[in-house]
């Protein structure tokens, strides 16, 4: 296999596992801590960690309050989203801290593993604020066929 190949192919895996693990949070409840990523290797988590960034970026954008004059507070239905979900520690304490817009300090001590965590769940969130969870299902589904294929 080329450079280009597993280059490509670990974009494919990465962005596809990011998408996969918003819907698993959407779709299952699942428990942060719980998780095991399923992304190992180096360039994928990359890839992961780059594409949870970019949904979490377009659903912070996406929210009809949202201005660069004020914090991008999280809206209500993510907020009330966030209090159901299992959460516990330093991923808690960083997600509500996003939640408020207040900044990344949480980010500092925390592993990759669960900085993917707290990108996951914070993108989960925004989206049922702002497009609901079926809508929100829908957009990552959408992305999914998007990244997945080659």
């Amino acid at each position: 296999m080329s450079s280009v190949q597993q280059i490509n192919r670990s974009q494919i895996v990465g962005e596809t596992a990011a998408v996969d693990l918003v819907l698993a949070y959407l779709k299952d409840g699942l428990d942060p801590s719980a998780v095991t990523l399923p992304v190992r290797a180096e360039r994928a988590r990359d890839y992961m960690r780059q594409q949870l960034e970019g949904l979490l970026y377009d659903a912070v954008l996406a929210d009809p309050s949202f201005s660069l004059h004020r914090r991008a507070v999280m809206g209500p239905a993510g907020r009330e989203w966030l209090r159901a979900a299992p959460m516990s520690g330093d991923v808690a304490e960083a997600v509500l801290e996003l939640a408020r817009d207040g900044g990344d300090a949480a980010f500092r001590r925390m592993s990759d593993d669960e900085v993917t965590m707290v990108l996951a769940l914070s993108t989960a969130a925004r989206g049922v604020a702002v497009w609901g969870v079926a809508g929100t299902i829908e957009r990552l589904q959408r992305s999914r066929a998007v990244v997945s294929r080659p």
